[in-house]
């Protein structure tokens, strides 16, 4: 698996080798804007106990902290930031920008990855999308580069496995060249009718620009009883690269979701995809 992504990512033009200071605004996907989180009816807040810290660093009066839901792996993925001073107290007027780079050793690309939501109380969360895992011997790996107040520089390295199944899968198409279509749905869930996401996002060069206008189309299949299943919907464009439908999944077992992206009604996917499942 790592050959295959390798050779694919390998097609990037015009890439530079990672300077040790980077640019926020020349990589990536696009000048990120800080986004303020949506208010909450409720006034729920988010428990960061529940998560994994992967990476911190201690300035002269603040200290940044990164953390996941468990482990990275090469797929879609929620990171989230927190600022403290250095007792630990939230800093709350703290401003973040952030971008993610692969340092390959003798080259460097970036990574599609979304604007920060202000979760507020000096928490942000961060969806980046790994299209590969970190390789031995070949550079440092993923690192997330990020500025606190516009003026310190900060950088992580961040431990990206390779995800089992494949949940982001690299794809020719007949306008868009390379495309990364990434299937948001856990590797094992429960039976019946469920939504189904995706995020696609193109590579241009160094840029991943998120894509709007297709249809992603679902086929579920179970290999070891040779049927489908009926009431499936495909997933339609919701903006930001964004895509949503319907899965039905009728029984317990090993299922497979073929995939292919149509724009206009007709196939501009070179090859069809497939996600593999557990049904429990």
């Amino acid at each position: 698996m790592k050959s295959v992504y390798f050779g694919k990512v390998s097609m990037l033009l015009g890439i530079a080798s990672m300077a040790l200071v980077y640019s926020l605004t020349g990589c990536g996907n696009n000048t990120q804007t800080q986004q303020k989180n949506p208010a909450d009816p409720a006034g729920n807040t988010f428990d960061i106990s529940t998560l994994t810290k992967i990476a911190d660093t201690t300035l002269t009066d603040n200290k940044v902290s990164v953390f996941a839901q468990d482990s990275l792996t090469s797929k879609n993925e929620t990171i989230y930031i927190q600022v403290t001073d250095l007792e630990g107290s939230p800093v709350t007027n703290a401003h973040l920008d952030y971008d993610v780079i692969m340092d390959m050793g003798m080259m460097s690309h970036g990574g599609p990855y979304y604007p920060l939501i202000d979760l507020a109380n000096g928490l942000f969360k961060a969806e980046v999308v790994f299209i590969m895992a970190n390789m031995d011997d070949m550079g440092e790996g993923w690192m997330l580069h990020a500025v606190l107040n516009k003026k310190d520089s900060l950088s992580f390295l961040l431990p990206v496995s390779e995800a089992k199944p494949a949940r982001t899968i690299p794809v020719g198409t007949k306008d868009d060249s390379q495309v990364f279509v990434s299937l948001l749905l856990p590797a094992e869930v429960k039976t019946g009718s469920q939504p189904i996401d995706f995020t696609l996002h193109k590579m241009d060069h160094n840029l991943f620009p998120v894509l709007d206008g297709y249809t992603v189309e679902i086929e579920p299949f179970m290999p070891d009883m040779g049927h489908g299943s009926p009431n499936n919907e495909a997933a339609t464009s919701k903006g930001n690269g964004r895509y949503s439908g319907m899965v039905n999944f009728t029984m317990k077992g090993h299922w497979k979701i073929k995939v292919n992206l149509l724009k206009n009604g007709e196939k501009v996917s070179q090859e069809e995809l497939e996600f593999p499942v557990e049904v429990k």
